[in-house]
Formats: C-alpha cells, structure tokens, sequence
C-alpha cells in the first residue's frame, strides 16, 4: 500500500539520527499535530534504543527494521528485531511506576494510545505503537473497500449494462484475469492469496475443489464468484466475490449469485454458507436475500489485516467478527444430542433454517479429537467427534499444544450426531474458557457440530461489530453474555 513503508538500520545508536529524520518528514507530509508528533517521537525513541542496547549481543551485528503506517486518523509504528527474545511479562506490569514516566517501557506507555508486543517466533519480535491525531490528516484516500456488494446505481444505468452483461460458468482462461480483480479490491492484502495465482486457480478448477462463476461486460472480466468445496463433506463455502470497482453497484454480485446457487444444486451439494464480515451490513444483507439463515457469529473470525474504506480508526489492530450464513439444500431429518446450556439456542436455529431434528438416544464411540490449524488465519480448531474416556485429559492435551501455536482464536467443534454425554463436554470446554458461537451444518461427514469459541488473544474486535437482522443482534448479545458467564467459572 502507498501508506506504508519500511526502513532497516543497522544496530547503531548513531542512526536514530536517520530514523528521525524520516519521521519528522512523514509528520510534515501529513500535518501531524505538533503535541502528538513530539509524544510519538520519544515513544519511538525509546523503543529505538531499546533495540539498539538489548535486542543483539555486544559486537553482534544486527539490523532492526521499522514499519510506518499511516492512517486517515492516526500513525503506526513497528519495531521488529530478530535479537534476544524479549520477556512479555514486563509488558504486562506496565505502568509499572508512574513516577518512572520518563524512563523505559513506562515512557512508550504514557506517549502513545496503543502499545503492543508480538513474539513472532523465528523472525524475531515485534512492538507495535500508534498515535492518533485530534483532527483528520491531509492523507490520500487508499484503503482498499471490503464490501463487494456496494450501493445501487440508478434504475437507468442498471438495464443499460444488463444488456451487455454476460453470467457464465468458469472457462480456462479466465484464471488470468481473477488475481487482476483480487488486486484492484484488496492491492497485495487478500489473505487467500492462492488467487493471486492463474495456474493454481486453474489446478483447483480442474480439481473441483472450485467452482467459478465469471461476470462480462463487452468481453471484459469484471466480476468472480466461487464455490469453495469443504473438505470431507458434501459442502461449499460461497467466496471470493469481487467486482471491478467501475461496476459495482450495478447488481453484478446479486446476477452471480443466482448462477451460483444454480451451480451448486446441480453439483449436488447439501449445503451452502458464506461468512458475512461484521464490519458494515451489505454482505449479511445479500446472504439473507438468497435465503440463507444465521446459525453462528465467529469473533476473531477475520483477520486484521482487513479493514473498512474511511473508517473512523484503523482496523489492522483488531480481528473481526464473522456472521455465518446457511442454505440448506438437502433438509434430512436429523438425529442431535443437545446439551442443556445451550438448548433453546440450539432449537431456534434448526428451525430458522428450517432443518427437521429429534433427539437422539444412541451415541458412537468416537475416540479422535483432532487439532487443525489455519496458518493463514492464524486459527486452530479442536474437532470432538464423540464420546471417550479420559476426554478431559485428551483435550487439555490438544488445548496445550493448540495455545503452543499462538493462535488468534480457538474453536471447538461439537459432533452433535455422536456426543451422548454432551452435557459434560460443554461443561468441561466451559470450564476451560470457549463459549458459544453457533451450529455448522454438514460441516463433516454430513455431521453437525456445534462450534465454541476461545478467545487466546486481545486483538478480538467486540464492540464496533454491525448487524443487519435482529436475530443477528440478539444472536451476538447471547455471544457476548455467554462469554462472560463463563469467563466468571473457568479455569
């Protein structure tokens, strides 16, 4: 992105001379405000020199790079190392003296709005700072806009490039022109950056892992919508949905979505959903337009490198929430344990998506409880897919070894066709901190889970999360309340 740069120094004390040459530049470039340059600066310096005393052994040579970010309201600044580990419990008990407010980390603390460490593992460590301005900067507009739904043109422009418009399934070729679309919405930030690449697109096309609808106008690529197949299922997630941003607003997404839902009933799927961001309303409002139903809120969910078009703070600091949607195609009755806690949510929820349930009374002996996780998303999934004795011992295993991956969120998924005894694994998750999130149709094997969430970080957005449906507020206050009931009872 044009807003942000890099600069590596050697471990030198002589170049904070350089470095502060560049940032008193950038401030003027942006008419930073006078107060809030000078608090900013010695909050850098300090973290500079810092750097420079404790990061590297004496004589070891090092370099210690430093990220600008600058935003319509704020800066951000990065100071990553590849030294000597650094002990995050001093962060912890910062302030540690007021008194103290001119030296070491206390003076970082009381100079900037935001303070933060990241152990990055073997690319070194990292602190992260920003500093907001009282007045918006003198700042070009280049944040890429996350909502492929857009605002309606006028009637009149509407019918004119329907008649030009042409909603196909994929063909080879086309694999060129998707990344030029990911590019032209999100720049170098999408993070399922596979779709950066022609030839792998074409690989999982082939495969039918994929399943692409394309959007012309006068020959033109200008839109892409896709079936994601799950694996181990009969299921798709509905994604990368992007339009050229010359014709967004012109219902492109609203004409591939159709096509979509076409191509997935001839593929024989039995279900469908999407994850709507809860950043802004018009991807949940275009998933219930479909007639896709809300079954779960996933916090954490979106990565923070995903942020809103002229939003009033900078989103890169927090993840998101994700509301996910369901269209169940294929409505077999189905045969569930539920656990008391969460019963009449559970019930509700069959029956907006109109899902036909008893209660189950045979359980199976399912002695696996597998760890996936998503590097990507820097997310791990625990998978219980029955009842075994000694579950508690098994799962504080993998709950260990999960925490080890210093992942953003953990997620629990709940067999409900197998569990008999799933009164006592909720209580035992309770107990160990995951509350609620929701049901997964179909998510494996034709199964159902139930999915909790943990929260194993503190960049998880909860406050400035949008909902369209009222069952999506009341759904998100259940979240909410849930987390801290159990956050007053665990371990």
């Amino acid at each position: 992105m044009k807003n942000r740069l890099f600069l590596k120094l050697p471990n030198n004390i002589e170049y904070w001379r350089v470095l502060k040459k560049l940032y008193e530049e950038l401030c003027r470039i942006i008419d930073f405000p006078t107060k809030e340059k000078k608090e900013l600066e010695a909050a850098l310096k300090e973290l500079f020199e810092n750097a420079v005393v404790h990061a590297y052994e004496p004589e070891e040579e090092g370099e210690i790079e430093i990220g600008f970010e600058l935003f319509e309201n704020g800066i951000k600044i990065d100071i990553r190392d590849e030294g000597l580990p650094f002990d995050a419990n001093i962060l912890k008990s910062v302030p540690i003296d007021l008194k103290e407010k001119n030296r070491g980390l206390n003076r970082v603390f009381l100079n900037t709005d935001s303070f933060r460490f990241y152990n990055l593992g073997q690319k070194g460590k990292k602190f992260s700072i920003i500093k907001y301005s009282p007045k918006k900067l003198r700042l070009k507009e280049d944040i890429p806009f996350y909502s492929d739904i857009g605002y309606d043109f006028d009637k009149t422009a509407k019918e004119m490039i329907r008649e030009r418009l042409t909603i196909r399934l994929f063909k080879e070729g086309d694999e060129i022109h998707i990344p030029a679309l990911i590019y032209k919405n999100y720049g170098y930030t999408y993070f399922k950056n596979l779709f950066y690449y022609p030839e792998k697109i074409l690989q999982k096309e082939k495969s039918g892992q994929i399943s692409s609808i394309i959007a012309e106008i006068d020959g033109k690529v200008v839109g892409h919508f896709a079936l994601v197949k799950i694996p181990n299922s009969n299921i798709a997630e509905i994604g990368i949905a992007v339009v050229d941003p010359k014709f967004k607003g012109m219902g492109i997404m609203n004409a591939m979505f159709k096509l979509l839902l076409k191509r997935a009933r001839e593929l024989g799927l039995s279900a469908l959903f999407g994850e709507a961001v809860m950043f802004h309303p018009y991807s949940q409002k275009a998933n219930l337009t479909h007639g896709f139903c809300e079954s779960a809120l996933l916090l954490g969910d979106v990565h923070h490198k995903v942020m809103l078009k002229e939003h009033k703070y900078p989103f890169r600091e927090k993840r998101g929430a994700a509301l996910i949607g369901y269209k169940v195609l294929k409505r077999r009755k189905r045969k569930i344990f539920l656990p008391k806690q969460y019963e009449e949510m559970i019930k509700e929820v069959y029956k907006k998506c109109r899902v036909p349930f008893e209660a189950a009374k045979r359980g199976r002996k399912a002695e696996k409880l597998q760890r996936e996780y998503n590097k990507a998303f820097n997310i791990c999934t625990l998978v219980i897919e029955g009842d075994f004795e000694d579950f508690e011992t098994v799962f504080k295993r993998e709950f260990e070894k999960s925490l080890a991956k210093h992942p953003d969120m953990i997620y629990a998924d709940i067999n409900l066709n197998n569990c008999k005894n799933i009164d006592k694994t909720v209580e035992i998750l309770n107990d160990y901190g995951f509350f609620y999130s929701g049901i997964l149709f179909s998510r494996r094997n034709e199964k159902d889970y139930l999915r909790l969430q943990f929260e194993s970080s503190e960049i998880i957005e909860e406050k400035h999360l949008v909902c369209w449906s009222e069952y999506c507020k009341n759904l998100l206050e259940f979240v909410l309340c849930d987390k801290n009931r159990v956050l007053g009872t665990s371990k």
